[in-house]
């Protein structure tokens, strides 16, 4: 019997407002292999995972949400160890030959004066392959992280689950903080152009992870990559989202659509989702 993988029984779904919000990305390597539950089932000392509960609480304790990522180069061979910081227009990176660097890491200084630390100019692209989390994202994530390597080199990270792996394959580019779904490798030289221009790719933007999913649904739905956040008037069904662009301030309407059967894993029954949709 053929296998049926849920990123290709779910080509009906709108994928506009899905990222998951976050406001600080903590992407740390470690080349192991991956299991479903990644960072809580990888092998990462004591030390270290005191130091990711310690960040992840600084970062609540301001009110802010913080997501923990394993990332890794199997092609690279460097004996050394790398945690890039994502904040929204910022990417940091701090690196040491073992994981005791992260000690000296204060996730609240680097919070309070990002531009005191080393940062990355070009962007970087984060393909989730974590097939153990769910088969499609191995299927149809490595080979769009091996094209992406043809095209940005080094600056392509293997990334454990990013949400939503009915869209896979899924790409996170930071610090743009745009989440792509359904990216295969024929698409991804109007991906990169789009990013590297600093423009959104809207043909598979999720949405923008730095927003709530109204305010990305409504970015998306704008076309536009040169708007900023105003304000935003919601309830639970609709929303009118104000942004400032170039030409002034623009207001996107923007609601929850009827609902659409989805399987959202891999050997799952289908269950009822309510896409965004304009108006």
């Amino acid at each position: 019997m053929e296998r049926a993988y849920c990123c290709e029984e779910n080509r009906h779904e709108p994928m506009i407002g899905t990222a998951d919000p976050v406001d600080v990305w903590l992407m740390l390597e470690y080349t192991p292999t991956w299991k479903a539950r990644a960072v809580e089932e990888s092998s990462l000392g004591l030390a270290v995972r005191g130091w990711l509960e310690r960040a992840l609480a600084t970062v609540a304790e301001r009110g802010r949400k913080a997501r923990p990522q394993l990332i890794r180069q199997p092609e690279s061979d460097s004996e050394g160890v790398r945690l890039l910081v994502g904040l929204p227009g910022a990417l940091l990176q701090f690196s040491g030959r073992g994981y005791e660097f992260l000690e000296s890491i204060d996730i609240g200084a680097v919070l309070d004066a990002p531009d005191a630390h080393p940062s990355v100019e070009e962007p970087r692209y984060f393909v989730c392959t974590n097939g153990q989390r769910d088969l499609c994202c191995a299927r149809f994530g490595l080979p769009v992280y091996a094209g992406l390597r043809e095209r940005v080199g080094n600056r392509a990270w293997q990334v454990t689950h990013l949400g939503g792996h009915r869209f896979a394959a899924n790409v996170l580019t930071l610090p743009q903080g745009a989440l792509y779904g359904r990216v295969g490798v024929d698409d991804l030289d109007g991906l990169v152009e789009s990013v590297e221009a600093d423009r959104l790719a809207f043909r598979h933007l999720r949405g923008r992870v730095w927003y709530k999913p109204m305010v990305q649904a409504a970015e998306a739905l704008s076309g536009r990559s040169d708007l900023t956040l105003v304000g935003i008037d919601d309830d639970d069904v609709a929303a009118t989202v104000r942004f400032n662009g170039a030409d002034g301030e623009l207001a996107v309407r923007v609601r929850r659509g009827d609902p659409v059967e989805v399987i959202k894993s891999c050997g799952e029954r289908a269950e009822p989702v309510t896409p965004f949709r304009a108006g």
